[in-house]
């Protein structure tokens, strides 16, 4: 990450894991099946903010009761990558990618059976917990199969998935709930990962990569030594809990921003389909940064890419609380605000790939996912205490500006300590 930062084709993100040189299908099987999980997640991320202006009128609910449905899947997530991602290392990817697609697969069917944010909260719940599982272990395996000279910009091109699913939620949520009805923007989806699962269970096993990392030899114990904790040992301890920091906070950002801007820009004076419209903007600003930033880390530039998004973003932020709603403006500044915030969200499983060995990839991402849920967590409440408490749509945007803050820090601290260490390894 930054001027300073290891590139990931480094012998240490490669590691003793390595895989042997992927065949052209082969390396379009992982890039089709990281992609496509890429963007259920992103779908998913879309599709419930636009659906809660729907639900708090079919049932009477204020907006505002379904923060905790909202936060639910990032919890879930959270969970996920802590406790089962890191199991992939262990035992092996294909069986975790496999089982946790069929859990993503049953709760998606399930929000569809919901009658009440209750019932949404719990099904969510239990679909975070299987994309965090998921999610780690797929991105682990993209990295063993890509070219090393390639990795970083093929994880983020690949995470571009989430924003194209999450903008494809604003046009076919509000169609599918008008034509058939709300629950019928979670049938699709979850019929669609029923089939990718069981394209994973024939098909994954033609992976080149070893399905498991080879067990450690018996030595004096550590508790390094808990698949989890690995990312926390001698040499890694003070990146990880910077990395985890800059995920975090970059988390808060764009999880309060998404789950609750269909509903600051109904209040504002948009249509359903105009909010759906610069939903979908915002998503795809995403997916435009993310494209960049892989560029700037292949060419060592990461950390002024960084800073120089979070400073867009901040002052988009403060335009969005003076400039008077408008398709045309208002767009344009959401565009810059996702390239920013959602294209960093994109880079930061590549910049795991260059800190972290193949041995531990999966626990390194899952750990950073487990911390940056909780902002994303946190996020979805701030939004809902800020909501219900009838802050107006700028004073909203204002209060964005915090966690924004917090991420430039995070970059300012990385870029020092990779400075004062980028002529040695870390030694594990």
């Amino acid at each position: 990450m930054g001027s300073s930062t290891a590139a990931p084709a480094s012998a240490e993100a490669t590691g003793p894991q390595a895989a042997p040189p992927a065949t052209l299908v082969q390396l379009l099987l992982v890039a089709v099946l990281s992609f496509t999980i890429m963007i259920i997640d992103g779908y998913d991320i879309g599709a419930m903010p636009i659906i809660v202006p729907h639900l708090a009128s079919l049932w009477g609910v204020a907006p505002a009761a379904f923060g905790p449905a909202l936060s639910a899947v990032v919890i879930g997530l959270g969970l996920g990558a802590f406790l089962f991602a890191p199991l992939g290392d262990r035992f092996g990817r294909r069986m975790t990618t496999v089982v946790s697609l069929a859990l993503v697969s049953f709760a998606t069917l399930g929000m569809a059976w919901s009658g009440s944010v209750s019932a949404l909260f719990w099904w969510r719940l239990l679909t975070g917990v299987g994309l965090g599982t998921c999610l780690p272990n797929v991105l682990a395996l993209l990295a063993q199969v890509v070219p090393a000279d390639r990795r970083a910009s093929a994880m983020t091109v690949i995470s571009c998935g989430i924003p194209l699913g999450a903008a494809g939620a604003g046009p076919v949520v509000p169609w599918l709930t008008m034509a058939y009805g709300w629950e019928a923007a979670f049938y699709g989806p979850a019929m669609f990962m029923f089939v990718v699962t069981a394209f994973v269970a024939l098909y994954l096993r033609q992976l080149p990569v070893p399905d498991a990392a080879p067990r450690p030899p018996r030595g004096p114990w550590r508790w390094t030594d808990i698949p989890v904790l690995a990312p926390l040992g001698q040499g890694y301890a003070l990146r990880t809990a910077i990395f985890c920091g800059l995920f975090c906070f970059n988390s808060v950002s764009m999880y309060m921003l998404t789950s609750w801007l269909p509903t600051l820009l109904r209040g504002v004076g948009f249509s359903f389909e105009g909010s759906s419209l610069l939903a979908s903007v915002l998503q795809i600003g995403g997916l435009l940064g993310g494209l960049v930033l892989a560029v700037q880390m292949d060419r060592q530039r990461t950390v002024g890419a960084l800073l120089v998004g979070y400073a867009v973003v901040a002052l988009c932020l403060v335009a969005l609380a003076l400039v008077a709603p408008a398709i045309a403006a208002w767009g344009t500044i959401l565009l810059l605000v996702g390239m920013g915030v959602g294209g960093a969200h994109m880079a930061m499983p590549a910049v795991a790939a260059g800190i972290y060995p193949a041995t531990m990839l999966s626990a390194g991402i899952g750990l950073a996912v487990t911390i940056a849920r909780l902002g994303a967590m946190a996020g979805p409440m701030i939004g809902a205490a800020l909501v219900g408490a009838q802050v107006s749509a700028g004073g909203f945007f204002l209060v964005l500006l915090a966690p924004v803050a917090g991420c430039v820090l995070c970059v300012l601290a990385f870029a020092r300590i990779l400075k004062a260490h980028r002529s040695s390894a870390p030694t594990g």
